[in-house]
């Protein structure tokens, strides 16, 4: 129990109310459903589209046509469902055919989103999910059964509206539970899991308080139960209603002139000592306490019998509002104008015209059950690996070293990695993986990108005054680019929920990291020898190309600490820090990139923005490489960044002829045209 409380505690204050009978407290979500976090995700963090901004706690789910179109089903079924009902007691035929064709609708939705929900889930527990928040739209549906039944016929809906609210419910229970555990049956094989490891145990779990199917608010005061109690229970409602109303009256008036009741509540119960009645009976047990103390008059208040229905009762209450309080965390987004932005903004009703757009972050990730993945796995972010050059080659040197010294390095290189982290962590980038000898980070913005880019490569100059081992260089690649997620269950319970990046985002800068081509020169060997070539002959064919630094080593390119160009050959030599096209576009469009700055650095023209780093503001200078074809990639280009040191004094933007894309291509085709015309 204790590890998951703090799961349970940030579950329960994010519970959204009224909770008028469920105490929101982690040990008592516990002793009531003790499996919830395998049922459900926890809510995740919502951020607006100004991310420094406080974010919102909920799970966002999209306002598609889609499940718009299946809650349409649903209510023309209920609809439906309820005229078969009354018909035969008004002495009317059913109409088959309609009450089919509805049911038809609804079940070709309901089993696409079934079948969505449970070949997508991988652990993520979608098909639980989804009937928790389809159980709110049965729900609103049900809780005015009685008043459409009315309309139909006054008489019958005064007498039995309540008991034919129930018979509809059935009756559409029967019908999903079939159509759900055929699918489950169905698609068992394809999920490689039992059946009954598919099957919703939510749905089973809530299948047993018909309350969370048929109710979506319950006052202190019982109001909205009187077709419950009466038509569902088949006890007398209005009595035990007044009886309670009474019981509150007594304890209160108790609690004054009682002080060993008033102490009971406060050290048992843990209460504060101005606690109202109310907030005694939300404890299971009390009321049973209380009908054995002097003084109790059974004749007023609830009888023995009643005091069993209430101890009963208050534990389906309990549980419809956590189901309920869960079910009202979901925040609805849809898509407008390439965005994502709220879909209900009916609680601002104070500006004229209706309230403004909330829009959130682009990184938002939304549930639609009638889409094929749910959640879409393809996603559109700034990422970036460092990799130390040699790392591998260095480790086998230290190996035959003491075991003194290879603690020194890697405590070094524990102590790099943690500066790096904290860094990114400050400039809100996300950890993905770590790769060894270096890491992968995802971002939401090309300047904190750029950021972090030049300040690990400063904490590298900084370990290597400092006696890092691994001296051979540092390479870093930014980019902007599409990545899919692979969602990895660990099968810990409460664990949230973890994806793996993979596809083509993080083979892009794996290539610019290693720069490797596509023209590579042992591949070519391998394939010559495989095609009967003598092996000797081809090694002497490929020997002058293989000789070092012979015709495609820049050797003023790598005088320079950090480096990166593209060689005779067209391939990338990576020594330093290169970002693709994609990354400067998106740059190009936010706001530190609006002011562009001259900046010569080592003797080239670089195109220059100003960052505010921790320890001031500086220059980073941007200039393009060309065209690279990289291994498994279109012809790709490629960019340089470079750390310009210090904001000089005084320095004045270039005058104003374009913006940071058309700028860096007028600098390239320049430094070509001097470059031909040696």
């Amino acid at each position: 129990m204790s590890e998951l409380l703090p799961s349970l505690a940030s579950l329960a204050r994010a519970l959204r109310g009224p909770l008028n009978f469920l105490r929101d407290d982690a040990e008592e979500i516990y002793r009531l459903v003790p499996e919830l976090t395998e049922l459900l995700p926890l809510p995740q963090r919502i951020h607006l589209a100004d991310e420094g901004a406080a974010p919102m706690v909920g799970y966002p789910v999209l306002a598609s046509p889609g499940m718009k179109a299946l809650r349409e089903a649903l209510a023309s079924y209920i609809r439906a469902e309820e005229e078969a009902q009354v018909a035969p007691l008004l002495r009317q035929a059913v109409d088959a055919p309609a009450l089919q064709a509805a049911w038809e609708k609804y079940r070709a939705l309901l089993a696409r989103a079934t079948e969505n929900v449970t070949t997508s889930s991988y652990g993520r527990h979608f098909p639980d999910f989804f009937w928790l928040l389809h159980s709110h739209d049965v729900a609103r549906l049900l809780k005015e059964t009685p008043r459409r039944i009315t309309r139909l016929n006054l008489n019958l809906g005064k007498e039995q509206g309540g008991a034919l609210k129930y018979k509809v419910f059935y009756r559409y229970l029967d019908r999903v539970l079939s159509l759900t555990y055929d699918l489950a049956h169905r698609l068992a094989g394809d999920t490689e899991e039992l059946e009954e490891e598919i099957f919703p145990a939510l749905l089973s779990r809530m299948r047993d308080n018909v309350l969370v199917f048929t109710e979506d608010h319950i006052s202190p005061d019982l109001a909205e139960l009187s077709h419950y109690l009466q038509g569902y229970l088949r006890i007398d409602g209005a009595d035990l209603r007044f009886r309670y109303a009474k019981l509150v009256e007594w304890m209160q008036e108790r609690l004054v002139i009682d002080p060993g009741l008033r102490a009971a509540a406060t050290h048992l119960l843990r209460l504060p000592p101005t606690a109202e009645a109310r907030e005694l009976l939300r404890h299971r047990g009390f009321v049973e306490y209380v009908a054995g103390l002097p003084g109790y008059d059974a004749r007023t208040l609830l009888s023995p019998a009643q005091v069993q229905v209430w101890e009963a009762l208050l534990v389906k209450l309990k549980e419809f509002e956590l189901f309920h309080g869960i079910r009202r965390l979901v925040v609805s987004v849809q898509q407008e104008e390439g965005g994502l932005v709220l879909a209900d903004r009916s609680l601002n009703r104070t500006w004229v015209g209706g309230p403004p757009m909330v829009e959130v972050s682009s990184a938002t990730r939304p549930l639609d059950f009638m889409a094929p993945w749910v959640v879409d796995p393809q996603i559109s972010r700034y990422g970036m690996i460092y990799d130390i050059t040699d790392f591998s080659h260095i480790v086998s040197l230290l190996r035959r070293a003491g075991s003194e010294e290879q603690d020194r390095s890697f405590r070094l290189m524990f102590r790099f990695q943690r500066r790096v982290h904290r860094l990114a962590m400050s400039q809100r980038l996300k950890l993905e993986k770590y790769l060894g000898d270096g890491a992968f980070y995802s971002a939401r913005d090309a300047y904190r990108m750029l950021i972090v880019g030049l300040q690990v490569q400063r904490f590298y100059r900084q370990a290597l005054e400092e006696g890092f081992p691994f001296n051979r260089g540092m390479r870093i690649a930014l980019n902007f680019a599409q990545y899919r997620l692979l969602p990895i269950h660990g099968g810990v319970v409460g664990e949230p929920e973890r994806y793996e990046f993979f596809g083509h985002g993080v083979v892009e800068l794996t290539r610019l990291t290693t720069g490797k081509s596509m023209r590579e020169l042992e591949e070519f060997k391998v394939l010559l020898v495989n095609l009967g070539y003598p092996e000797a002959s081809v090694h002497r064919f490929f020997a002058p190309l293989a000789t070092a630094e012979h015709d495609v080593v820049d050797k003023r390119e790598e005088r320079r600490r950090f480096y990166a160009y593209i060689n005779r050959n067209g391939s990338l030599i990576n020594e330093g820090i290169v970002a693709t096209s994609q990354l400067i576009a998106r740059l190009a469009a936010e706001e530190p990139a609006q002011k562009l700055y001259p900046l010569r650095y080592e003797g080239r023209p670089y195109v220059a923005i100003a960052l505010e780093l921790p320890d001031g503001r500086c220059l980073a200078g941007l200039r393009k490489l060309g065209i690279v074809k990289l291994k498994g990639l279109e012809p790709l280009a490629v960019y340089e960044l470079v750390d310009g040191g210090p904001f000089p004094a005084g320095l004045e933007p270039l005058p104003a002829a374009g913006d940071l894309m058309s700028t860096l291509e007028r600098g390239y085709a320049t430094a070509l045209t001097e470059a031909s015309s040696v």
